[in-house]
């Protein structure tokens, strides 16, 4: 059993409720992501030592349509009442399209990366890829884009940035100052913003190609959770937005 990978979900968790109270503006998002990322604990540990294919593990997808049900919005929990309702052969040939297409509608895009991350990650952990050399925009194992990154202080990197992919959560190096959209490394053109209150969270934006990402900086903040920490800065993706500028790819909530 991967006790590390556990631990880091649990940690998840805590932390969750730590920025709860930090960021009001973000706690009911926050409450339904807890939900979210107690589910996802579940299937990742039951995955144990088995084959990780989802079209094996449906059950877990039903699983998570009443959680929505329960927890979600009004919107989640109408679409996850409909999907219940629609034929299992359906559902499955959904999913298998927004894996090959990597799109598809907003809530349903949130249910699948829900339902699809524990079982790409089981996946990756069994890959032996070279994270350090991939350098680009889009994920070695699943082909997915990242939503956030990362900087942090690693064995073989001092002061890296890592890319993390939105789907199985694989992380790989990334050049420091290059934008994820268009490849721009041209200082005068890349810039940054944050809020006084929380420097170690930022966006890095491109006037370029007018495309944003999150940069978390784990040497100013250790106790940052990359996936937790961009959820409850939602502030700032409204700064980003309400200038025009588009991020690179939205986070599980489509935000």
């Amino acid at each position: 059993m991967n006790l590390f990978k556990l631990r880091e979900k649990e940690y998840a968790l805590e932390r969750l409720r730590v920025l709860k109270s930090k960021y009001p503006e973000a706690s009911e998002l926050l409450d339904f992501y807890s939900h979210i990322l107690e589910y996802q604990r579940e299937v990742y540990e039951a995955l144990e030592g088995k084959e990780p294919n989802w079209r094996k593990g449906m059950k877990w997808f039903y699983k998570l349509l009443e959680i929505c049900r329960e927890n979600g919005t009004m919107e989640i929990s109408e679409r996850a009442k409909e999907l219940k309702q629609m034929e299992r052969d359906k559902v499955g040939s959904m999913i298998d399209r927004f894996i090959k297409e990597k799109k598809t509608e907003d809530i349903d895009r949130f249910l699948f990366l829900a339902f699809l991350g524990p079982f790409y990650e089981r996946m990756a952990e069994s890959m032996d890829i070279d994270k350090e050399n991939w350098l680009k925009t889009k994920c070695p194992v699943c082909g997915f884009r990242p939503h956030i990154s990362y900087i942090a202080d690693k064995e073989d990197v001092e002061g890296g940035r890592f890319l993390l992919c939105v789907l199985c959560g694989t992380d790989w190096l990334y050049n420091r100052n290059r934008c994820v959209n268009c490849g721009n490394e041209e200082d005068n053109s890349i810039d940054y913003y944050y809020n006084e209150e929380n420097r170690a969270v930022q966006i890095q934006y491109c006037h370029k190609c007018g495309h944003y990402i999150k940069i978390v900086d784990m040497r100013l903040d250790g106790l940052a959770v990359p996936v937790v920490d961009d959820i409850a800065t939602l502030v700032l993706d409204l700064w980003a937005k309400e200038r025009g500028f588009i991020r690179f790819e939205r986070n599980i909530f489509g935000l």
